[in-house]
């Protein structure tokens, strides 16, 4: 079992939870320490609720007290600040879980790649809508061919919360109300939507057409929308958004082929539904005869009881768990469900570049930046 330390990821955080009971389902993680909020009785409450016995004020003293005592830390600060805490980590060979995006804007892209030129580090960022079991089976069967040539790609991922924000949290925090070059609706919702997209295609897009709107009172992109090219034909398209009323959390993705098409929503998960070229139409879940049912992490509890969000996280913790087996054993690892620096780089200059062409009105050619 790794010892894992957090930083952020309060009690009352969006992320602390989740990343919590997902890092703990499977036994592979054990949460010893922790800087969990920059409040003080945030941090130490916190740290009693969840029977963590160290707990420290400032990552320098979780540094100096634990470090021969933890294996990985995870970041889960909000986004602008996660610079701060991976600069350090880096620095000290610490083993880092991001949460995503890794950071939010290509300068600080290339901070990272300074220190990362110097030395291979173990550096992954989660994106644990791709930990469903579904999602995992829809790519298989895309690497199988089942879908024949692959024609589009639509993904969308809109929500109410700008104009009717859930009751049960403080929403919307102070930081995701600040926009930077990249707005931080695309950091927060159009990294989820690149991640999905190269996870089902293993293709980067490489031109780019984006929209920004801003529909809400707090005077922020609030809405964004990205036309999508690939070298290989493939066309893709990306809707963001936190003013769609009705809409809790509708990640949606449809891909279409010219041998079938599939169509998966989040809120749905437990479903796959795929249309043929012979005009016949199926629907698949984990009882049926799919690819992915040998593995039981898929299967904690039998088809007909929803694998959910949590799961799905605690599925990505596994194989994280995995890639560090492998990490202390030969200092690599290589994970078809665990990304790291080079793809978190990828979505941030894809956004980078929807934000240029939001500004000059034209396609963007999606080539690195210097």
């Amino acid at each position: 079992m790794y010892k894992l330390a957090f930083i952020g990821g309060s009690c009352e955080s969006i992320a602390g939870y989740p990343h919590f009971i997902a890092s703990q389902m499977d036994r592979r993680f054990e949460v010893v320490s922790g800087v969990f909020s920059s409040n003080k009785e945030t941090n130490k409450r916190t740290a009693q609720k969840w029977n963590v016995k160290s707990y420290y004020d400032d990552i320098d003293d979780l540094i100096k007290y634990q470090r021969d005592n933890i294996d990985v830390i995870s970041i889960l600060t909000p986004t602008p600040i996660h610079i701060q805490a991976l600069e350090k980590l880096l620095k000290l060979d610490i083993p880092i879980i991001c949460e995503k995006p890794l950071v939010s804007s290509y300068e600080d892209i290339r901070k990272i790649e300074k220190i990362l030129e110097e030395e291979r580090r173990f550096l992954v960022v989660t994106n644990n809508y791709s930990g469903y079991p579904m999602v995992r089976e829809l790519k298989q069967k895309i690497l199988n061919n089942e879908l024949g040539d692959i024609l589009h790609i639509r993904l969308k991922m809109p929500q109410e919360s700008f104009l009717r924000p859930p009751k049960s949290i403080k929403y919307p925090q102070k930081w995701r109300l600040q926009d930077g070059f990249i707005p931080m609706i695309s950091l927060d919702l159009g990294a989820h939507l690149h991640h999905l997209a190269y996870f089902l295609l293993a293709e980067e897009p490489n031109k780019v057409m984006a929209t920004y709107n801003s529909f809400s009172k707090y005077n922020v992109i609030d809405d964004v929308t990205m036309l999508l090219e690939y070298e290989s034909g493939i066309k893709g398209s990306f809707w963001l958004s936190k003013t769609a009323l009705g809409n809790r959390n509708g990640l949606h993705i449809e891909i279409y082929g010219s041998k079938a098409s599939a169509i998966w929503h989040q809120e749905n998960p437990e479903k796959l539904e795929f249309s043929y070229f012979t005009g016949q139409k199926t629907i698949i879940d984990r009882g049926s005869d799919i690819e992915m049912v040998p593995n039981p992490l898929y299967h904690r509890m039998t088809p007909g009881h929803p694998s959910g969000y949590i799961e799905s996280f605690a599925n990505l913790y596994n194989d994280i768990a995995n890639c560090l087996d492998d990490y202390f054993l030969s200092k690599s690892f290589n994970n078809n469900y665990v990304f790291g620096f080079e793809h978190a780089k990828n979505g941030i200059k894809l956004l980078h570049n929807a934000s240029i062409s939001n500004q000059n009105q034209h396609w963007q050619i999606n080539n690195n930046l210097i």
